[in-house]
């Protein structure tokens, strides 16, 4: 494992979540909680189906028009070459909810070159105007860089009127080992 590169340690088969499987989607009539993430591979999906369990919230998973590749390095190179030109990709928005009904807006993510994932900062600047009023927190997958810019970029990105939590973040290979730390945060969140 000494020679994986950074981010590349965790345990996932570190393909696309969607090359197999339909994209997560729970939306129901009884919350006002909505967690909607990204997940490459597998690591903060892990993480919003147990969020989404904890607090029997809605769940929705971003989708990218065009997957990233399975190989790591493509993949960084791919989201490396986005990111320099602020060129995010297209994310599929037919699916998403009526954010209207919500009032608590969780967000998943990885963390990549220290920022929000391209996939996620594409939604937020699609729709981050849909989530003026609302509570906003983010919950995040890092290589050991933390949470890097989120906040400052959730803060750029939604409408003033969006009240911006402090958010959760955790190295991609310890996600079983703080399952308890990360069900703690999700309870202590001042969300119905």
């Amino acid at each position: 494992m000494t020679n994986l590169p950074k981010g590349c340690g965790a345990v996932s088969d570190g393909a696309d979540t969607n090359a197999k499987n339909k994209p997560m989607q729970i939306l129901t009539n009884d919350t006002r909680t909505l967690i909607v993430y990204f997940s490459r591979s597998g690591n903060t999906e892990a993480q919003a189906t147990f969020a989404q369990e904890t607090l029997t919230a809605d769940m929705v998973e971003l989708v990218v028009e065009s997957p990233y590749p399975a190989n790591y390095r493509a993949s960084v190179e791919r989201a490396t070459a986005e990111r320099e030109p602020e060129e995010w990709p297209a994310i599929i928005t037919k699916n998403l909810p009526d954010f209207s009904k919500y009032d608590n807006i969780l967000l998943g993510h990885p963390i990549w070159a220290m920022t929000i994932a391209n996939p996620m900062r594409q939604f937020l600047e699609t729709v981050g105007d849909q989530l003026a009023g609302k509570t906003v927190t983010s919950f995040s997958t890092n290589a050991g860089y933390g949470n890097g810019d989120t906040q400052m970029v959730l803060q750029a990105l939604l409408p003033k009127s969006a009240k911006i939590l402090p958010g959760y973040t955790i190295h991609d290979t310890k996600l079983e080992s703080t399952r308890d730390q990360f069900k703690n945060w999700l309870l202590r969140l001042p969300i119905d």
